[in-house]
């Protein structure tokens, strides 16, 4: 005997004959005490194969006993056996004593407690069905192959799996009229002893065939698995699926799809609806992706539709229990646990040609694919009602996508300010370059494309690009060069004082060090910037200063600035970026005159990208008064014309945009590409379109007419729960420590896969181990604006205390945005 295949496929299969049927009585246990056990063992984190063995072994001894052997299992927990029909003996009889004795088996092993707590009676059901049963071969090549037993019988067995008593015997009709007369009862309890076969027929096992080839119907990896099993974190696809004509060719189907995204095909089952199918992602082979490839997987599936009546996918996400289990006689190679379970419950309770899943699917998915809230439902072994969402499509990031594109429709302005920095490279000045635009127009996107362009560069040229960047809230004097300093040494708000200082003092000995000793003024001019760099950092601990002093300060850190500056501009060009200046408070911009001044004859530039005064406002245009001959120039991005917005909008759609989508790019938008693309995947995130034109042509489709708007109702779109993480994230500010974020939401344990979907939106990303920015200033604003005053002083309140407990004794980095929060707290 094989005890991964049942020997009847085996010898079928090594003579050739890949179908027929055959006259069975079939029996079905379910077992939900399966499950549970697995569901324990995953919680302590230790396997016991035994557990298991004890429970299948004295229920496959009887069905070898009487004649049968077991044909699959399922993912409830159970397993189906076969009694195939044999001349002059009543298989119906035999079938039924193996159904007495599995239940008087059942009944002691949950007497003496072996399954449950508090000798509680361990819930099964054993139905017995009569009829003709078809078997199918499918052998896909020579080393892979898959069995299936159908038919009306396996149909009828299955229905009885849902009566309404457990721990008795459901016979179907057509296995009761088979009986004697006298044993044709409906029920155990009107059976007794003298219904066991005194006397029952013992199966004599033959060998294995030699050339029967069993490993060719087990999956690939499955032979690398631990024999005891594994603990794995595994998404599961259940089917769904009407009776199909040929179930050869769906099987043959269903692999050739599962065989593209990498899915391991458990093969199919009956059920009493029709078929179900399985598959695992994460085992017995994993890989990175498995989650994403599952629920592509599954569009594809509801795309391909396989040519039957209905499809329905559920889709669970859990850590199983992963292996080969059974008993002696009969072992499987499953993932055992009660999402498994619940997969194969939700696609047969799910609407046709739907895909329906968990909440932890859904939270993995959340940041790749589009979903929508469906219902909450009651399913069989779960005391709670469970939460279902629904698959839409794949999210396309087109935020991603426009950078991926290159800078269509920017080319003359990209190579004014390549032009603007070329002086760097010949080793002169630069001054500063301004460029200008509103907001959304594409100033940070052009910088980004020049230093990837330069990056691109085969004769690259070294090149030192420090960022400075500006706060709407944090004003703080010379808040942009403690930013910039930071990210020139490489240290963040998230480390103690000590590895600042640490930090500091290697980088100023390294710096020291590529100086040449000839260079006594400028190594000198290193070591006075010490102090005046620590405090900058805020490395110092100091008292209110009298007016006369916080000047003398000031002008001791801009000298350290421009110290430091002059030194790695004698080894180096460098470039440093004033990001949003027009928040630039004034000692900043103060700072530009002095780098600029003491840098006049070494190659330096600072980049000052700025938005335009608004209409009425009291702020004018961004202009440092520079010192004479330092040179200047201004770059002013127009908005684009309606034929570039429609170039970058087009790849989305593989051809002619949709009219009314192009009517929107081109008047909406106003000619801002960042509108344009919030445009774009408004549109594609739509439930009612998609990316094709015969999808859209409803005049329903009106997005927001601004572009803060339009950002706020995206972000509405957003699970409840991913919105509110948004949202206080937004008041911590562009950048923002998860640390601190994770005690100002109501479920931490979330905060990963949030983080996880933000990143892969563009509405963030990551600077460091515990530190995120949002991507643009206008998703943070326009999220922070999402809330009404009450809520926003309260997640403020929130703010100010979840900062005082993450940096606890080391505050003096976050003592200005600590007082922030508490004043805006009210």
């Amino acid at each position: 005997m094989n005890p991964l295949v049942p020997d009847f496929i085996l010898e079928q299969d090594a003579e050739g004959q890949y179908a027929g049927a055959v006259d069975a009585a079939v029996l079905h246990v379910s077992l939900p005490a399966v499950v549970e056990l697995a569901e324990q063992m995953i919680a302590r984190q230790a396997i016991d194969p035994d557990a298991l063995r004890s429970l299948f072994d004295p229920l496959f001894e009887a069905v070898h006993q009487s004649g049968g052997f077991v044909a699959a299992f399922s993912p409830g927990g159970g397993f189906t056996a076969l009694f195939p029909d044999r001349p002059g003996r009543n298989v119906t009889r035999h079938a039924r004593s193996a159904a007495l004795a599995m239940r008087r088996s059942l009944l002691e092993l949950a007497a003496r407690r072996a399954l449950g707590a508090g000798g509680a009676q361990m819930p099964f059901r054993i139905g017995l069905a009569w009829g003709s049963v078809h078997w199918t071969i499918v052998r896909i090549a020579e080393d892979r192959a898959y069995f299936l037993l159908y038919g009306p019988a396996l149909e009828a067995c299955q229905a009885t799996d849902r009566g309404g008593d457990d721990s008795e015997l459901h016979l179907d009709r057509s296995f009761r009229e088979r009986l004697p007369a006298a044993g044709a009862r409906e029920s155990a309890v009107e059976f007794d002893d003298a219904d066991l076969l005194s006397a029952p027929p013992s199966l004599t096992v033959a060998e294995t065939r030699a050339d029967a080839d069993a490993e060719a119907f087990l999956p690939p990896g499955a032979g690398d698995l631990a024999p005891e099993g594994e603990i794995r974190e595994v998404t599961t696809v259940s089917l769904s699926l009407d009776r199909v004509a040929s179930p050869t060719e769906l099987i043959q189907q269903l692999h050739e799809i599962a065989a593209m995204y990498g899915a391991t095909f458990a093969g199919m089952n009956v059920t009493e609806r029709g078929y179900g199918a399985l598959f695992y992602f994460g085992a017995p082979v994993s890989h990175e992706s498995d989650h994403d490839r599952a629920l592509d997987f599954a569009l594809e599936l509801k795309s391909n539709g396989l040519g039957v009546q209905r499809l329905a996918v559920g889709i669970t996400r859990a850590r199983c229990l992963i292996g080969f289990f059974g008993g002696a006689g009969r072992r499987e190679f499953a993932c055992l646990g009660r999402a498994v379970h619940l997969a194969a419950q939700i696609a047969r309770k799910a609407a046709p040609s739907s895909i329906w899943a968990d909440e932890r699917a859904f939270l993995a998915g959340e940041a790749s694919h589009q979903w929508s809230t469906e219902n909450i439902f009651r399913f069989d072994g779960f005391d709670l009602p469970i939460l279902v969402y629904s698959l839409e499509r794949r999210r396309i990031a087109v935020q991603e996508e426009f950078y991926d594109l290159g800078p269509i429709g920017r080319e003359a302005e990209l190579e004014r300010l390549t032009r603007a920095l070329e002086p760097i490279f010949a080793g002169r000045s630069a001054g500063v370059v301004y460029i200008l635009g509103e907001a959304g127009i594409g100033k940070s996107y052009l910088v980004h494309s020049y230093r990837h362009q330069r990056a691109q560069l085969m004769d690259m040229r070294p090149l030192l690009w420090i960022e400075a960047r500006c706060d709407q809230t944090l004003k703080t004097p010379l808040y942009a060069f403690e930013f910039a300093l930071k990210e020139y040494l490489g240290i963040s708000s998230e480390i103690g004082q000590h590895a600042k200082q640490a930090g500091l003092d290697l980088a100023l000995q390294l710096l020291l060090e590529r100086l040449p000793e000839s260079w006594a003024e400028v190594r000198s001019g290193i070591d006075r910037s010490r102090e005046a760099l620590a405090r900058l950092l805020r490395l110092r601990s100091e008292e209110p200063a009298t007016p006369e002093a916080e000047a003398e300060r000031r002008e001791e850190a801009l000298a350290a600035l421009s110290a430091l500056l002059v030194a790695e501009s004698s080894l180096q060009p460098v470039v440093v970026h004033l990001d949003d200046a027009q928040w630039a408070d004034p000692t900043s911009l103060e700072a530009v005159r002095a780098i600029t001044a003491a840098c006049r004859d070494l190659p330096l530039a600072v980049i000052c990208s700025a938005r335009p005064p608004a209409p009425g406002g009291e702020e004018g245009a961004v202009r440092i008064p520079l010192d004479e001959g330092i040179p200047s120039q201004v770059i002013e991005l127009a908005p684009l014309p309606k034929e570039r917005l429609l170039a970058l909008a087009e790849p989305f759609f593989g051809g002619p945009l949709p009219t009314m989508l192009e009517s929107l790019l081109g008047q909406t938008a106003g000619g801002n590409p960042f509108f344009a693309q919030e445009i774009l995947a408004y549109w594609l995130e739509d439930g009612r379109y998609g990316s094709t034109h015969e999808g859209a042509r409803s005049s329903r489709f009106m997005p927001p007419r601004t572009v803060n708007s339009l950002l706020v109702a995206r972000l509405e779109r957003l699970e409840p729960r991913t919105r509110q993480t948004v949202v206080s994230a937004a008041v911590l500010g562009r950048e923002f420590d998860t640390r601190v974020l994770a005690r100002m939401i109501p479920d931490a344990s979330v905060l990963v896969d949030h983080l996880r979907f933000g990143e892969a939106q563009r509405i963030w990303s990551r600077m460091g181990e515990h530190r995120f920015e949002f991507c643009t200033v206008l998703i943070r604003d326009a999220a922070y604006g999402m809330q009404p005053k009450p809520a926003a002083e309260r997640q403020h309140r929130l703010a100010a205390e979840a900062l005082e407990a993450v940096y606890g004794d080391d505050l003096e980095d976050q003592r200005a945005a600590l007082d922030s929060h508490r004043k805006l707290a009210g």
